[in-house]
């Protein structure tokens, strides 16, 4: 029998809050959704203009850097509003900010990186 304990190189994505300061869609309100290398973390969420969700305590566990992804979620296609990459590096370094901005969408993003 082993254990499975965080190997030395695991790092721990905490994510803390997303902000809109632009919605995507010309009507109503957005439905965004936040992927962390690919497995969904967040939504679809309900959002409008001015909006900021508490993400707490929501994390995503990462060896060396982890794409934080950004989606609308439409009836069609999903619309890519940008990646935000967390690394080890960050590790450590406090709260972090990121930038998921389109032509047609601003939010902002807010997390920290620490040892697993």
């Amino acid at each position: 029998m082993s254990t499975s304990a965080p190997s030395a190189n695991e790092y721990r994505l905490n994510l803390i809050s997303l902000h809109c300061s632009r919605k995507q869609d010309a009507i109503g309100r957005d439905e965004p959704k936040l992927l962390v290398n690919g497995v969904s973390v967040f939504g679809p969420g309900d959002m409008g203009k001015g909006d900021t969700v508490d993400l707490r305590p929501r994390f995503a566990l990462f060896s060396s850097v982890a794409q934080i992804k950004l989606t609308e979620v439409d009836p069609g296609p999903d619309d890519d509003l940008g990646t935000v990459t967390a690394s080890a590096a960050q590790a450590g370094q406090g709260t972090q900010f990121g930038e998921f901005s389109t032509p047609g969408a601003d939010y902002d993003i807010v997390y920290e990186v620490v040892p697993a």
